[in-house]
């Protein structure tokens, strides 16, 4: 398994750049609105990378050897991404919807996996790893320095606005939509006509989701999950209020 993963140079310059750009921040190399949203960019795709590659993985140990000959676990975004979702629908949403919509696609051979078990922790495992990089960015934003007058740095607006967009990602992509983690999970203990009409209609009600964040109080609802989630992990309001202005500097 091992010659299986090995992170792609694609990915390891998204992670350099991340990890460059905050630790810039960190020791005030740099600043301002383009260093945070740079900071908030990269991130958010190392977190799509390392999302779907929980997919990935979890689907190799379970049975589906394909998904190492797809690239999938080289954390390649490349090998994840579709141009709409992945792409475009997401920048919309966080520059004016105000949280992170799930993007990326692993294509799993379900009927290689050896039980529902496996099938339906597939799609856990991307829920999950979005969560750790969540814990993660909650402890960096713990111990970032502050500033000598006690007001919110550049580092920890960018990391807590980004940390918010975990949030409301987690919260999204546990939903028990098609198309949708959250239904990947109870999927495979579902009718097998039930199941093979939802894959069907998957990208359909996606798209019907989609347009109920715009225009129903559903997105109201994730933005105040997200919220309680990051509150939870004391992240301050403030300091995420205060990303979302600095990332947003471009805004027409």
């Amino acid at each position: 398994m091992r010659a299986a993963i090995e992170p792609s140079f694609n990915f390891l310059v998204l992670v350099l750049v991340f990890t460059g750009t905050g630790s810039a921040l960190w020791n005030g190399w740099v600043d301002g609105p383009v260093a945070v949203l740079v900071l908030v960019v990269s991130g958010w795709v190392v977190s799509l990378c390392l999302h779907e590659f929980g997919h990935a993985l979890t689907a190799y140990l379970g049975g589906d050897g394909t998904v190492a000959a797809t690239g999938y676990l080289t954390l390649d975004p490349l090998k994840y991404t579709d141009p709409v979702l992945s792409l475009i629908l997401p920048v919309i949403y966080l520059f004016f919807g105000g949280f992170g919509l799930p993007g990326g696609a692993v294509y799993v051979r379900t009927d290689l996996l050896r039980s529902a078990g496996w099938a339906s922790a597939v799609s856990a495992a991307g829920p999950f790893a979005t969560l750790c990089f969540l814990l993660l960015l909650a402890a960096l934003i713990a111990v970032a320095p502050v500033s000598a007058d006690g007001d919110v740095t550049d580092l920890r607006a960018g990391l807590a606005v980004l940390a918010f967009f975990q949030a409301t990602a987690l919260v999204l992509n546990l939903l028990p939509f098609p198309g949708l983690d959250g239904f990947g999970i109870v999927r495979p203990f579902l009718p097998p006509s039930v199941a093979v009409a939802t894959r069907r209609a998957g990208n359909g009600v996606f798209i019907l989701l989609i347009l109920a964040l715009w225009y129903t109080p559903l997105g109201g609802a994730v933005f105040r999950l997200g919220l309680e989630i990051t509150h939870a992990l004391e992240i301050p309001l403030s300091q995420i209020a205060r990303g979302f202005r600095m990332i947003r500097f471009i805004r027409l």
